[in-house]
């Protein structure tokens, strides 16, 4: 039996953090939870909480109550320390059946979620039954979330982290919604298209389908409405065959709109019609035809507020937004970085036999402290340009990675890149012309040389800074861009500033 307040546990034993003032009662809890073959980590203090490593095999405390008239039992501190940090908490306390109601609700507020007495003959056995009950389940939902990221990365998604399991989660869920349209959003480079091609493959009803995809920004609008519903041979000048047009052509299956934000106003309204009526009027055609295919769009911009602009329809937003998904920036989920470069350069190890060396752990930690404004994508374009360049086969490590990389990692840091204050005073960090160019040409790559986007992702974290350095004051804003303040407010709801 283990007493230390910190670290993980055993491999393989589950882990019960155990906490009581009073000391006998302490050794008797303990002992029925060493019964249960469980390790038993003592803590005192809601202080060693910090100190504990939460994971599925130590996720549990047991905590016991004491003097439930005192104006604030410490144990509840514990308690609610424990909860915040994630921990499932089993209270406990003599004569706890018996407690004023206020007394026990204090307990559940605190965080317990389970108030036993201590005092009654069974409570050994109830606190044995809630703790084997509470591991089973853990056992459970571990063989399950392993089994969903397996089944994710043979469809090319990977990560752990509970914002990237939510996702998964979402995409199963979403998958036998055959008939619903679907919206994607996120940062570019966050995979959206993988999502929506994981949706198709994993929706028993489409799967046999084609996924027609389609890049809303790239439709020359001439051309447009013939692209997207077809048009009869003759129909206007060049018109020299019958087209079915992407709607029908993914009969049976999945239409992914790609950039949605970017399709014409005129062709929205049109796209709201074939969602409610399932019916498309091809060009020079006098009758619709009825079309069977999920429709799944995704973009990275800001589409409630282009709807408060005006330039998205409101009623086309609400049809695609009721099933949808924000996927989270690569910044919000570090610890799938891990994950993400194992799973590329096992994808690209075929376009050089000589990288067969196993990944270092500086190389996965210098690629975590680097900015990576075009999220997986341009984490792929990294990992995948280190196999390419890669002449032997040792393992991968910091000097297998781009000298981008370097500079961002050194430019963070050097003396060079500190500035000074009018008074001589060191003042913020600015980088150097090479720093900032390696950053835009590492954003340029990961946008996969498209201006637009580039532009997009500048000009993002442009209103971020001013408005950090304005401290959210939209007049002073204003000022410093030398720009509207009407423009200040539609840009910081474009890019959602304000909330992040």
């Amino acid at each position: 039996m283990s007493s230390e307040p910190s670290g993980a546990a055993k491999a393989g034993v589950p882990s019960v953090v155990v906490s009581d003032a009073w000391t006998p009662r302490h050794a008797v809890v303990a002992e029925i939870v060493s019964a249960c073959g469980y390790d038993v980590r003592r803590i005192d203090a809601a202080a060693q909480v910090a100190g504990l490593v939460l994971d599925s095999w130590s996720s549990v405390g047991v905590v016991g109550l004491a003097d439930v008239t005192a104006p604030r039992d410490r144990a509840l501190d514990v308690m609610a320390t424990l909860k915040r940090r994630g921990f499932t908490v089993v209270a406990y306390g003599d004569g706890a059946d018996r407690w004023p109601l206020g007394a026990r609700a204090r307990s559940l507020l605190a965080g317990a979620g389970v108030l036993l007495d201590s005092d009654t003959p069974d409570f050994r056995g109830a606190l044995q039954s809630r703790l084997f009950e509470y591991f089973r389940a853990q056992t459970e939902k571990r063989n399950t979330e392993d089994a969903l990221r397996s089944r994710m990365r043979s469809l090319g998604l990977v990560g752990e982290t509970p914002a990237t399991m939510a996702l998964f989660q979402w995409i199963v869920r979403v998958s036998a919604l055959s008939d619903l349209p679907t919206l994607i959003t996120g940062e570019t480079g966050t995979g959206k298209e993988l999502v929506a091609r994981a949706i198709h493959q994993l929706d028993a009803k489409r799967q046999r389908g084609a996924f027609v995809p389609l890049n809303c920004a790239a439709l020359s609008p001439t051309l447009a409405e013939s692209e997207l519903f077809g048009h009869r041979r003759g129909a206007f000048t060049g018109a020299e065959r019958d087209r079915k047009g992407l709607f029908r052509s993914a009969e049976g299956g999945v239409l992914f709109l790609d950039e949605i934000g970017d399709l014409d106003r005129a062709l929205q309204t049109k796209l709201l019609r074939v969602l409610q009526d399932g019916r498309v009027l091809a060009v020079g055609e006098d009758t619709e035809v009825a079309v069977n295919m999920r429709v799944i769009a995704a973009t990275n911009r800001d589409l409630p507020g282009m709807v408060r602009a005006g330039s998205f329809r409101e009623d086309l937003f609400h049809r695609l937004n009721v099933v949808s998904f924000e996927i989270a920036p690569l910044r919000q989920r570090r610890q799938d970085i891990g994950p993400l470069v194992a799973h590329f350069v096992e994808k690209y190890r075929a376009l050089n036999p000589q990288a067969t060396g196993p990944v270092g752990a500086d190389f996965i930690e210098a690629l975590a402290g680097v900015q990576l404004p075009g999220n997986a994508r341009q984490l792929e374009n990294v990992v995948r340009w280190a196999v390419v360049n890669k002449a032997d086969a040792a393992p991968f490590v910091l000097s297998s990675l781009p000298p981008e990389v370097w500079k961002e990692l050194t430019g963070l840091l050097a003396p060079s890149a500190t500035t000074t204050t009018d008074d001589g005073e060191p003042g913020e960090s600015r980088p150097t012309p090479a720093d900032a160019e390696s950053y835009l040409t590492a954003l340029l790559a990961a946008n996969n040389w498209k201006l637009e986007r580039s532009l997009q992702e500048c000009e993002r974290v442009f209103v971020r800074a001013a408005f950090r350095a304005s401290a959210g004051n939209q007049s002073r804003m204003a000022r410093l861009l030398e720009i509207t303040p009407r423009s200040v407010y539609n840009k910081l709801r474009r890019y959602r500033v304000a909330d992040s």
